[in-house]
């Protein structure tokens, strides 16, 4: 797949992707105070709780450095409300219809285009996508004869998350496609040129003709010029309030990340996916049954992913989205017919998006929990002490492979991980050199040179791999 420089850089933003959504989390156990015990399921009423809500935001909004909060509750398959916190960039009170970038929410609304053509019967899930499109680096492959929009939008498509994620730095199926889960924006990419060459048209005209315009959603986009109604837009900013600056705020059209839209053009979405989509209803249960296992508490459908036996026999439609910058989430409960969408513009709003769930949703600290972490509720993993001279060796300034640096320090006999656009990562000791994050269940693992010297630290989050090499100490 060709990517020209802006297309490319899109992607490397998007590099920390799932791993970093879900580093949110751990982030808000460690250092937020408004957390409660989970709840048992026989005492969960099906009833939102909104009782100091906006008090409890504003205050999150302080202590997270979060400038601006959007926030959708659904009841009833209808918007109750939708509000926007926090000021524009010159002190001015934020507008309703500020625009936010969703990085990988971009993810479900792609699917649902896709799956609009499919009910049309314009394209197939099970065709195999070479009739349209072969990315030249897979093209020796037979595995590129194979995949399907299936595989991809249940994310079993075979690739890396980036391309760039493997040591050659070139796409390439890791395994069959259609026979296991591995996270993956290259395969929504590799869908969307697919696409793009059947109709000899492009994503955002697609989207537009087919999802925004019948949805009257007119201020969402796919690509934008950064320049267009800019006084709107929700700047970026890092975990410690300063403006994450650029030179061009142009996007160009992603089915992986890069929508632009407001709170409530996204919650017309979010009412049509309750409603059913307008899709057929046998192919509206593909999208919400198991397509593949992500965990034991965490399947993964057709774009969506699906968080089953919740209270009342309850089942949730749930997607996230981090970038630098960026943190967004929603959650539909189809049988209740509620929903909530949290839209931020900083490093650390996706420990406000699950605050926001948690405190909205009696359910909603089971929907979190079971989001991010495979494990039992409640469940602890045991941790090791380290004497600070061992944890000392693994001290020191790392680069990512796409150039990022990472930090890794001691504190309170434990070691932090700081990495570009997200917040402090606090790694808890599993042996000696292999580490973990308390709620969430990507792994950390340092890699010595034989004279014993640190030279790499590496997240493991399933099959993706972010390898960092220690540049000094």
């Amino acid at each position: 797949m060709g990517l020209d420089k802006k297309s490319y850089f899109l992607i490397m933003k998007s590099s920390i992707g799932y791993i970093a959504f879900m580093c949110f989390f751990l982030y808000f156990n460690v250092h937020n105070t408004f957390g409660q015990q989970l709840n048992s399921k026989k005492t969960h009423p099906s009833k939102l709780d909104l009782n100091n809500l906006d008090d409890k935001i504003t205050q999150w909004q302080k202590v997270l450095n979060i400038p601006n909060v959007a926030i959708s509750i659904i009841e009833n398959n209808k918007v109750l409300d939708t509000k926007v916190y926090g000021n524009l960039s010159n002190g001015d009170t934020a507008p309703k219809n500020m625009i936010f970038e969703v990085a990988s929410l971009t993810k479900v609304v792609f699917s649902t285009l896709v799956l609009k053509l499919v009910d049309q019967k314009r394209w197939k899930l099970d065709e195999p996508l070479a009739k349209y499109f072969i990315d030249p680096e897979v093209a020796s492959d037979p595995y590129s004869r194979k995949i399907t929009t299936r595989d991809i939008l249940s994310h079993q498509s075979g690739f890396d998350n980036w391309r760039w994620m493997n040591s050659a730095g070139k796409l390439k199926f890791n395994f069959e496609p259609g026979t296991k889960f591995n996270y993956s924006g290259e395969g929504m990419e590799y869908l969307r040129s697919a696409i793009e060459r059947k109709f000899h048209t492009s994503l955002s005209n697609m989207a537009d003709s087919l999802l925004f315009k019948p949805l009257n959603m007119f201020d969402t986009n796919h690509q934008w010029n950064g320049k267009k109604n800019f006084e709107r837009y929700a700047r970026m900013y890092d975990a410690d309030g300063a403006e994450i600056k650029k030179a061009d705020y142009s996007i160009q059209a992603s089915a992986a990340a890069g929508l632009t839209t407001t709170i409530d053009d996204l919650s017309k979405f979010a009412v049509e996916v309750l409603k059913g989509a307008h899709l057929s209803r046998p192919l509206y249960n593909e999208m919400i049954k198991t397509q593949s296992v992500i965990n034991p508490n965490l399947q993964q459908g057709l774009g969506w992913r699906v968080i089953n036996d919740l209270p009342n026999n309850e089942y949730a439609l749930q997607h996230g989205g981090n970038d630098p910058g960026v943190a967004a989430i929603i959650v539909l409960l189809p049988k209740s017919k509620r929903g909530i969408i949290v839209l931020t513009n900083a490093d650390n709003g996706l420990i406000m998006c699950n605050n926001i769930v948690r405190a909205v949703f009696p359910e909603g600290k089971e929907i979190i929990h079971k989001a991010f972490k495979s494990s039992k509720l409640n469940e602890i993993p045991k941790v090791i002490q380290l004497s600070d001279s061992t944890l000392k060796n693994y001290e020191g300034h790392y680069k990512r492979e796409d150039g990022v640096d990472v930090t890794v320090t001691v504190k309170n006999q434990g070691l932090v991980l700081r990495m570009a656009g997200i917040p402090l990562l606090n790694l808890l000791p599993q042996t000696e050199e292999r580490f973990f994050l308390m709620d969430m269940d990507a792994k950390v693992f340092f890699t010595k040179n034989n004279d014993g010297t640190v030279n790499s630290v590496t997240i493991q989050d399933g099959d993706n791999n972010i390898k960092c090499i220690k540049v000094y100490h």
